[in-house]
């Protein structure tokens, strides 16, 4: 569905009268309507569940010989939410052949590293990044040649403006939007029954969606 399709939906569950035609230039109910369907979608996008394999992009960029601080812009990233340190990998060959992992560290431990004394000049195949209080990619050691650097990080999606603008949550799961924008409508129209239907078809989509996108849980080896 679309953003007015998502609209027009929301409206349909709610029982609302008339039609929404365009989210454009719109005014009372289906102002709020447009409104709370958009909300809905950044909740979702914002959740604890922000790790969804849909918001993740892959980078295979070439670093900077000499340079060991990255901005997203450096890597051609114009969407960055948060970097995953725990995917990057290097290599010298463009096809990857040779990459080996890039291990991630906390940034205190990287920076009392790295970027102390000599070893802040020292330049080779870099072996471990962390993302420093700017937001940006630090690697360690800093690269002797223009090795490619291979990564994913989690984007932050656009907002629903247009008519036509597509959700990034796959069309299976859109229904989310609608539930969770029909709570608004609920709690706006002082309506428990409406809550309670939009909360129950919302959880359940969202448990399936959580089970299908999220990170897999890793359980470690025992302490003793």
């Amino acid at each position: 569905m679309n953003f007015l399709q998502l609209c027009q939906r929301t409206a349909q569950e709610g029982g609302v009268s008339g039609q929404i035609t365009s989210t454009q230039n719109q005014t009372g109910e289906a102002r709020r309507i447009i409104n709370w369907v958009n909300s809905a979608y950044r909740e979702i996008l914002n959740s604890d569940q922000f790790a969804f394999g849909f918001v993740r992009k892959e980078v295979h960029k070439q670093l900077i010989p000499g340079q060991g601080t990255y901005a997203q812009v450096d890597l051609g990233i114009t969407d960055l939410g948060q970097w995953d340190t725990e995917t990057v990998r290097v290599s010298i060959n463009e096809d990857r052949s040779d990459e080996t992992f890039i291990i991630g560290q906390r940034w205190p431990a990287f920076r009392d590293y790295w970027r102390f004394s000599t070893r802040r000049y020292t330049t080779s195949r870099p072996l471990n990044c962390a993302v420093n209080q700017e937001t940006n990619l630090e690697i360690g050691p800093v690269p002797d040649t223009a090795y490619w650097l291979t990564f994913q990080y989690l984007a932050v999606p656009s907002d629903l403006l247009a008519d036509t603008d597509i959700p990034v949550i796959p069309e299976r799961w859109q229904m989310a939007i609608v539930w969770r924008a029909l709570r608004h409508y609920g709690m706006f129209e002082s309506a428990p029954e409406v809550v309670m239907r939009a909360d129950s078809a919302y959880n359940e989509i969202v448990l399936r969606m959580t089970l299908d996108q999220a990170p897999q849980i890793v359980v470690g080896p025992p302490l003793c």
